[in-house]
């Protein structure tokens, strides 16, 4: 045969050879992202055993591929949990489900809210492709701004139990006092009864005002670490003195913008559940800060969006948020405690969002995480000594 045929033939296998190249570069490429996406992505075989795992599907299970690969989901979720129904309702019908904050009930005791999709394999019948990724930030967002409506009804009740129950309350106390030198010592812890609860009525109503509309917040650069700094001191001098308190400070944070004062009691607030929750004999509350790009929130009347990089978490090592107080916890008069009024995770949530800014809650391992993001300063702070 010639040259010029065997070139003929070189180039036709050349050109067999190319799809089989092109499909392995695909395959490699679909491999890689798969690898890199954040959501968890695993398939299912008709006995719901694991027959594929990405990576981020082996960190939700805290499990190697080695140990997933032929084990059945069901050793990895605590009893009841709804995704196996979800996979088995997917098996019957040969349709794709997707609902939305799903709480995933994991067997080493951890519970998170995801939002989860799953779909037929149509190639493999019975096996089934399911897709997980933490609940949307856009939800977290929904509820807080609720929670702010909610807010506004609480100012609003507080102006009318200040005008019909307050000042009544005041004239109460005020006759009661004037009782007390005619009653007998025996009596007198009567007196001082009626005027304890009157002030704790006023108390409560006085703290349900903190919740009327600011209006124009001061704001001026404020450094987050003295503000944390300050707060600290307070703790560790009164509530939590007892307990262990760790920092961990980005050192090269730079200002947020903001009122110093609203800030320090929305973090008070903050330090003190985490403190309430700690164990008496070994509690640690850790406050740590970092610099984080990605979180964007549109300003109100307006068409710009501002960044929220600074980041502040109050971190616990007591029992964590109960399952059914997490989708509650900014609302008003929601509380765990025997004897809380359920205002001061409202309040640190509204006092965030005046500023700009949004705090949400995460479970610990153990204990609990509430994360506080907040927009950095646009202008530089004028140095006028430290205060803290």
């Amino acid at each position: 045969m010639g040259s010029s045929g065997q070139m003929v033939i070189d180039s036709m296998d050349a050109q067999l050879r190319r799809p089989a190249a092109v499909v392995e570069r695909a395959e490699m490429r679909s491999e890689i992202m798969l690898s890199n996406l954040p959501s968890a992505v695993f398939a299912l075989d008709s006995d719901l055993h694991f027959i594929a795992a990405n990576p981020a599907a082996e960190h939700l299970f805290r499990a190697s591929w080695t140990t997933l690969q032929g084990r059945s989901i069901e050793g990895f979720l605590g009893p009841h949990a709804k995704l196996v129904d979800l996979a088995r309702q997917v098996q019957k019908s040969g349709s794709s489900i997707s609902d939305y904050a799903v709480e995933l009930a994991l067997a080493r005791g951890e519970t998170m809210t995801v939002d989860s999709h799953l779909t037929p394999i149509i190639e493999a019948p019975g096996q089934v492709l399911a897709i997980l990724h933490p609940c949307s930030m856009a939800r977290r967002l929904d509820q807080q701004l609720g929670n702010r409506g909610s807010s506004r009804s609480v100012a609003a009740l507080a102006a009318t139990l200040a005008h019909e129950v307050k000042n009544p309350l005041s004239g109460i106390r005020g006759a009661a006092q004037l009782l007390e030198p005619y009653i007998e010592d025996d009596d007198k812890v009567l007196v001082k009864l009626i005027c304890d609860e009157a002030d704790r009525i006023c108390n409560l109503v006085d703290r349900m005002e903190e919740f009327a509309e600011p209006g124009t917040i001061a704001r001026e650069p404020v450094n987050i670490h003295q503000v944390l700094e300050h707060v600290r001191r307070i703790a560790e001098n009164g509530f939590a003195r007892s307990h262990r308190i760790v920092e961990l400070y980005d050192p090269s944070l730079p200002d947020v913008e903001g009122d110093r004062d609203r800030l320090i009691q929305a973090f008070l607030n903050l330090i003190k559940n985490a403190a309430e929750a700690a164990p008496a004999d070994s509690g640690q509350i850790t406050i740590s800060t970092q610099y984080q790009h990605g979180l964007r929130m549109s300003v109100p009347n307006s068409s710009e969006r501002l960044e929220l990089p600074i980041t502040v978490e109050i971190r616990d090592n007591g029992a964590g948020v109960r399952d059914d107080m997490v989708d509650h916890l900014f609302e008003p008069f929601v509380s765990s405690k025997p004897k809380g009024t359920g205002l001061g995770l409202s309040l640190v949530s509204k006092i965030m969002g005046d500023h700009g800014g949004l705090v949400t809650y995460v479970p610990g391992e153990p204990g609990a995480i509430f994360r506080v993001r907040l927009p950095a300063a646009r202008r530089p702070r004028r140095e006028s000594g430290t205060r803290l």
